[in-house]
């Protein structure tokens, strides 16, 4: 009894709670009862109009008529099948998947990781470190070991014997020699580890024992300064190899040019020898720190202003000369959020993303492993010796293999799923440490739980943020209204030859022709000034070819163009008078004369087909769209509720 009074009660509170969510988010019209609710239409509204979204009576009610003729074409899509197409489904999968990969991460820690990566930016520090070598794949006894030589060099460390220590004990081949100094750096240049121990470690001091793929090591930071950000330059190369002299004499000739004035693309572009640049007059792109040896670099960045123009420049290379053309010192965080982003979704930190993630998605899945499932598959993989090498094999096992190994929300991964990602797991397999077969199992089974927790919290997507729902919709319409108006207005317009002649002639007195002129331009290739003035005082009655006859008897001095020009797309021409014989004064340039003669005028007429067809077949596509939506209001019902209109207007 109590049971049926908590279900009624229960039934109740949802019903009250679905009263109250219509009321917050009412309908504001239906097409075929397919309900638009107010929120999406006002998603839609603001989204398109932006700024100009008034909520005005006008602006509402336009707006709404043409939301109702899109629901329409997405409903005709739906009724004849073309949202079952394979490509359209083809599309929206793909569509989804991209869509779903921004927000399969864990939206907290990315912003706590891209800001924190923003921060750090803003400082390049120059560090020194002593490095102990131990792959992390190594054996665990020899990874100890390691560790217990860095702990040792860490005992005896103290500021002064720093280099020493690095000089004598660092596995670092480049820097040991250099008492550890590895030069400048800034955020998202190094593993994170190694970043993290950079950023938190004051000037002077050292840090803890840092943990790196690679192995152990202990970082000093030596100096902090501004951050250099980026600068965009360029450069001109002349290598001193094969005649260091003639370079060097050519390099001072080349700057002296750029002092007086001299094009620095122009000058890349005829004299540079670095191949790669010169073509693009001798951009280097965008360079921020440890992109070029140091010295080079410290030139670059010398550059303060944009325009700015090194002098000569020597590098192991040869001769440079750099021009400046932009820098980005200090940005807002706004606008660098995005490729910050982007960078640490290619960088091992992600993982730290990912693992929050899938550790919320299990616990919203209620992910559940099973254990005797675990206990039979390692028993059968222990009667192989050779799981653990390359020789291994996944073989079928009926009784075992559609097992589940775990459970997520309504999904599981099965034996079958692990053996498949096992044959494939050589590092998870015979790689990594512990070299068990109970350590491996356990490492496949996170990959597979990892797959699996993203496939689920995919399905749940829509569910949970509202802006993905409202963008997979309007995906998904769009693409069915490119359907629909491909399918019966854009092909027929096109195709259908015999409507459009039909339609041209029923509406060809909207396709004329303004007045026009047939018009020849003149070039006079002389600085002559009597005979360019008589060839302009003949040019008002005779023609061109005539003209020609007369002066290119020993040289090419006259030569034309012509065309037929509409009244008012012409700006020159429609300087002068519209009648026929009319010359302009025309003017001179680089020792040649130019004018102007319109031959002959033509009066307004209507186009033919063929000149007017961009224009008709556009109209005829409206016609056909305008058509298909009055054939859609009649075949599917469309209810707008004004009082829910009436109520949006401000």
């Amino acid at each position: 009894m109590l049971n049926r009074i908590g279900a009624i009660f229960m039934a109740v509170a949802l019903l009250l709670t679905s009263n109250i969510q219509a009321q917050d988010d009412p309908v504001l019209f239906k097409v075929n009862d397919k309900e638009v609710h107010v929120s999406e239409f006002k998603y839609i509204y603001n989204k398109t109009n932006g700024e100009k979204a008034d909520y005005s009576e006008k602006s509402l009610k336009e707006y709404l008529d043409l939301y109702v003729n899109f629901k329409l074409q997405v409903a005709e899509g739906i009724d004849i099948g073309l949202n079952d197409k394979p490509e359209v489904k083809r599309e929206q999968d793909q569509y989804k998947r991209q869509l779903a990969s921004t927000y399969l991460t864990d939206r907290e820690i990315t912003e706590k990781l891209v800001r924190e990566a923003y921060e750090r930016s803003k400082e390049d520090r120059k560090i020194s470190h002593i490095f102990i070598a131990a792959d992390q794949n190594a054996d665990e006894k020899v990874k100890r070991e390691a560790f217990e030589r860095a702990k040792k060099i860490k005992s005896e460390l103290t500021a002064q014997n720093f280099n020493d220590l690095a000089k004598q004990y660092s596995d670092d081949q480049y820097s040991n020699a250099k008492g550890g100094n590895l030069g400048w750096f800034t955020a998202l240049q190094l593993p994170y580890g190694l970043e993290t121990a950079m950023y938190e470690t004051k000037k002077g001091a050292f840090s803890e024992i840092v943990t790196t793929d690679k192995g152990y090591h202990i970082v000093r930071v030596d100096d902090v300064r501004p951050a250099y950000g980026r600068i965009k330059v360029a450069h001109i190369l002349l290598r001193t190899k094969k005649n260091p002299d003639r370079a060097k004499t050519l390099v001072d000739s080349l700057y002296n040019v750029l002092k007086e004035g001299g094009k620095f693309e122009e000058l890349a572009s005829k004299y540079s020898q670095d191949n790669a640049t010169k073509n693009r007059g001798g951009q280097l792109g965008w360079i921020g720190i440890n992109n070029y040896a140091q010295d080079f670099e410290k030139e670059i960045f010398a550059l303060e202003q944009d325009g700015n123009i090194s002098k000569p420049i020597k590098t192991e290379a040869g001769w440079h000369i750099l021009k400046r053309y932009q820098g980005i010192k200090n940005p807002k965080y706004q606008d660098v959020k995005s490729e910050i982003t982007n960078k640490i979704k290619r960088k091992p930190r992600f993982q730290i993303i990912q693992d929050a993630l899938v550790a919320d998605i299990k616990k919203e899945g209620n992910y559940q492993e099973n254990e005797a499932v675990k206990k039979e598959l390692i028993d059968l993989l222990k009667k192989d010796n050779t799981f653990l090498t390359y020789k291994w094999k996944a073989e079928k096992n009926q009784d075992l293999e559609n097992k589940a190994l775990f459970t997520v929300g309504n999904l599981k991964g099965t034996v079958r799923e692990f053996m498949s990602i096992a044959q494939r797991a050589h590092s998870e397999r015979m790689n990594e440490q512990p070299r068990t077969i109970e350590a491996a199992v356990d490492r496949i089974i996170k990959k597979l739980a990892i797959q699996k927790c993203l496939a689920y919290e995919e399905t749940q997507l829509d569910k949970r943020y509202p802006e993905f729902k409202a963008l997979m919709r309007e995906y998904e319409e769009g693409i069915l209204l490119f359907e629909v108006k491909k399918q019966l207005v854009w092909d027929k317009a096109s195709s259908d030859e015999d409507g459009l002649k039909k339609f041209y002639e029923e509406n060809k007195e909207n396709y004329k022709w303004k007045q026009r002129a047939n018009v020849t331009f003149y070039t006079l290739r002389t600085d002559d000034k009597k005979m360019v003035k008589k060839i302009q005082s003949k040019a008002k009655k005779k023609s061109a070819e005539s003209l020609k006859a007369m002066f290119n008897k020993d040289r090419e001095i006259v030569q034309t163009t012509s065309g037929v020009y509409e009244k008012g797309k012409n700006m020159e021409l429609d300087k002068l008078k519209w009648k026929a014989g009319t010359v302009s004064k025309g003017y001179s340039k680089d020792g040649s004369t130019y004018f102007t003669k319109i031959e002959e005028i033509i009066e307004p007429s209507i186009k033919t087909l063929d000149e007017a067809r961009g224009y008709v077949v556009a109209d005829y596509q409206d016609s056909l769209e305008k058509e298909l939506i009055k054939k859609l209001k009649e075949k599917f019902t469309v209810e707008i509720n004004e009082e829910v209109l009436k109520s949006m207007v401000k």
